[in-house]
This record gives C-alpha cells, structure tokens and sequence, in this order.
C-alpha cells in the first residue's frame, strides 16, 4: 500500500468515525452497545492483520514502533541533514535509500494513527454509550 493510499484509507475511517458518532447520537442504548461490540470486533480483525504484517517485519517495525515517539524529532533532523548533506553529493543511490527510509518512517506514522483512531473510535463509542445510558436513566426515572 502506497503512503497515499494510506492517507486516503485513514481519512475514509475518520470520515466513517464522524458519521458513526452522527448516527450513535439517535440510538438508544442498546443501540449503541451494540455498534461498539461491532467496532471492537472490526478493530479487533484489523489489529490482526496488522500483528501477522507487523510479525513478518518484526526487526524492523518493532525497533521503530517502540522508539517513534521518543525519537520522532531526532529522526526528522537527521533526515533533513542526510537529505542535504546528499543533495550536496549528488550520491543517487544513498539519496534513493534515504527517500525509502522516509517513506518507511511515514508508513510507520500513519500505521500508528491508524491504531489512534481506531482507539478515538472505542473512547467515542464508549462516551456515546455512557450518554446515552444517563438519559434513559434520567428518562425512566420519576421527576424530583
């Protein structure tokens, strides 16, 4: 998949996230539980496919899984030395290996927001399921 293809995947899921919350908002509670059953079992296929991809490159992805956020800034200025220390060379072949390590670091970056929204979409669901638990509490309840 291409570093577009995976912005496009990630918009349409925030997109389906928005629309998700639009429509939750009308249902009732049971409604709702069972929409977020449905989206944790999605996650839950999803995260699996991405643990069998994740296992197939486990040298790689592992070491810059775990240390993307520590070093995101180190790794962006060496970046930007290598890439104008080679603009300067004219080294091709280091230059075409340093454009696959960046596009490597993005693919890894949009991985993790891909997890991200994935939890945005359980925290949401949870917040809808919760809201609308209170009103139809609030609802049944006799009025004080």
């Amino acid at each position: 998949m291409t570093i577009s293809d995976q912005i496009d995947a990630l918009q349409k899921r925030a997109a389906d996230l928005k629309s998700s919350f639009d429509q939750s908002r009308q249902e009732t509670n049971e409604q709702v539980k069972a929409r977020l059953s449905h989206a944790k079992a999605d996650i839950a296929a999803r995260q699996s496919v991405v643990k069998e991809e994740t296992e197939q490159a486990a040298g790689r992805t592992q070491s810059q899984w775990k240390s993307m956020k520590a070093d995101a800034a180190a790794k962006m200025q060496a970046m930007q030395d290598r890439v104008d220390r080679k603009r300067d060379e004219h080294d091709v072949k280091k230059a075409e290996s340093d454009a696959e390590d960046a596009e490597e670091d993005a693919a890894d970056a949009l991985d993790y927001a891909s997890w991200a929204v994935d939890q945005a979409q359980v925290a949401v669901l949870n917040a809808i399921d919760a809201r609308t638990w209170a009103d139809e509490r609030a609802a049944a309840s006799p009025s004080r």
